[in-house]
């Protein structure tokens, strides 16, 4: 089967898979990784109201930065002070916006999520996949079949092997680029 794969690949017909985050992956395209890797992190500020402030949301509670019931949409003093305290224990620029260095920070601290998996991390990936890609999943913190199944057509649609893990490569395809898919 990867042979045919290759081979359609290699003939233009469908680009190869590239390596997604879990450990059973095994084939890699340095193309669609570089695109992944690529793509601009959302600079998210202050008064911003946007999905992507969720994730962050439920990473800083994650990590022990913020305490909140509920991560909404809005960027607001508590959550700038959140950042700015993460960005100093992560030895980032203490700006308290979430640019780049803040993103990759967040990145590897998330590891990998995975089925079976519970908790605000879980959470961050479901709302990039419901707010962000319109999946139809219960934000309920559980990495159960319907989440698994959520990132491996979101992994497929973006040309990464559909392992259903989400690690560095899956998580930046979820925030930077919502319209971009795989020729």
């Amino acid at each position: 089967m990867v042979a045919s794969g290759v081979l359609a690949a290699g003939l233009g017909i469908m680009p190869a898979p590239a390596l997604a985050d879990g450990p059973e992956t095994s084939e890699e395209s340095e193309e669609v990784v570089a695109a992944v890797e690529a793509a601009e992190w959302p600079d998210l500020v202050e008064g911003d109201s946007r999905w992507e402030v969720s994730v962050v949301k439920f990473l800083l509670v994650e990590y022990g930065f913020l305490d909140v019931n509920h991560a909404d949409e809005d960027f607001d003093a508590r959550l700038a002070d959140a950042v700015q305290e993460y960005q100093a224990a992560r030895g980032i620029t203490e700006s308290a916006e979430v640019d780049a260095p803040t993103w990759e920070a967040l990145t590897d601290d998330l590891g990998l999520v995975r089925r079976g998996d519970s908790g605000n991390r879980v959470k961050a990936v479901q709302e990039s996949l419901i707010s962000g890609y319109g999946y139809r999943l219960v934000l309920d913190g559980e990495f159960g079949p319907a989440t698994r199944g959520a990132v491996v057509e979101f992994q497929s649609i973006k040309c990464l092997v559909p392992d259903g893990v989400v690690g560095p490569i899956t998580f930046r395809a979820l925030i930077t680029d919502p319209d971009d898919v795989c020729d």
